[in-house]
């Protein structure tokens, strides 16, 4: 499954907050402090930061990425909101907490489901 191509669909604000995310992770203020949140993905998020602006810049609906990129966009945006706190945060993006842990959200619903772990929602039950 780790090979499998997973697609998100995203409003256009919530994908230049995607792009957004690897200029904090390699070039703002914060980077030293995200970069430790971040851990050992780090090379991992400067692969896929290219993989992002390009999909970011053709103007499409969505994105799609492997599970384990999307893994690591999902912790990337987690370092980012440790490493900025609240407040930096929509300081910098324009977005709030909120919004951006509803991106994050997003992400964590499809790949959950995709890669069949957790539960899923069926009519009015979980299963």
């Amino acid at each position: 499954m780790e090979s499998s191509i997973i697609e998100i669909n995203f409003e256009p604000s919530e994908q230049r907050f995607l792009d957004w995310v690897f200029m904090e992770v390699f070039g703002g203020g914060s980077t030293r402090t995200i970069q430790k949140i971040l851990g050992n993905s780090v090379e991992d998020a400067r692969c896929l930061r290219s993989k992002i602006r390009l999909q970011c810049e053709a103007n499409s609906t969505s994105i799609c990425l492997t599970a384990q990129e999307w893994r690591v966009m999902y912790e990337s945006v987690n370092a980012v909101i440790y490493g900025l706190g609240p407040s930096e945060l929509h300081t910098c993006t324009g977005h709030n907490l909120q919004e951006v842990c509803s991106i994050n959200l997003k992400i964590c619903a499809v790949l959950w489901g995709a890669c069949g772990v957790g539960r899923s929602w069926v009519g009015s039950e979980w299963v």
